[in-house]
């Protein structure tokens, strides 16, 4: 519960430095994407750590919720990479309707199947386009920003495969959640430095 709740508050801090660093439509919704990976950090902390003393019901709901905020914020970051790769037009607008329909479609899911796995499933591919733009914008300008975030993304599946493997440091104290929510931060970090350069396309 605490180090998910030291996520949160990693979260929010780097959303405001994103929102104020500059005036984007990729920023803010990158900035969007972080503040709801906060969001969700809170919630999953809170079912963690009085789960078994809330009702039933309003347990059931903040996990949905938890998961339903984890599809917020990869549709966020890939909505962020299409302002900043597509100029604006036909495209653009065709693209970000795909980004708002994976969405809706997410969130009809697991708001009916409320499983971690499916927020899996749906983060595996934003999280590879994402990455594929974090890289055409690297071997386009050779930009550091665009190094750190494709390192935050590394870092980030190496996070989520030793989360998934169960590997943690000490089952009390360092659990393979815990270590989760600790790579995490430091991901977010990362990526948050690419955040701060994005661009709109002009």
């Amino acid at each position: 519960m605490l180090t998910d709740y030291a996520l949160a508050g990693v979260a929010w801090m780097l959303a405001r430095a994103l929102r104020r660093s500059r005036d984007s439509r990729a920023a803010a919704s990158w900035a969007l994407a972080f503040a709801m990976t906060g969001l969700a950090a809170l919630m999953g902390g809170s079912v963690h750590g009085f789960g078994p003393r809330l009702p039933p019901p309003l347990a059931h709901a903040l996990h949905a919720a938890t998961v339903m905020s984890v599809g917020v914020v990869s549709a966020g970051l890939l909505a962020g990479a299409v302002f900043a790769a597509v100029r604006p037009g036909r495209v653009q607008r065709i693209l970000l309707a795909l980004c708002g329909l994976k969405l809706a479609v997410y969130l009809t899911w697991v708001a009916l199947h409320p499983d971690f796995q499916y927020a899996r499933y749906d983060a595996v591919p934003a999280g590879l386009l994402v990455l594929g733009f974090l890289a055409r914008w690297w071997s386009r300008d050779r930009s550091r920003a665009a190094a750190f975030g494709i390192l935050g993304l590394l870092v980030s599946i190496a996070g989520a495969t030793l989360q998934h493997a169960r590997l943690g440091i000490h089952p009390l104290w360092l659990s393979h959640n815990d270590l989760y929510h600790a790579i995490q931060a430091g991901a977010l970090w990362l990526l948050h430095v690419a955040g701060r350069e994005l661009r709109d396309a002009r």
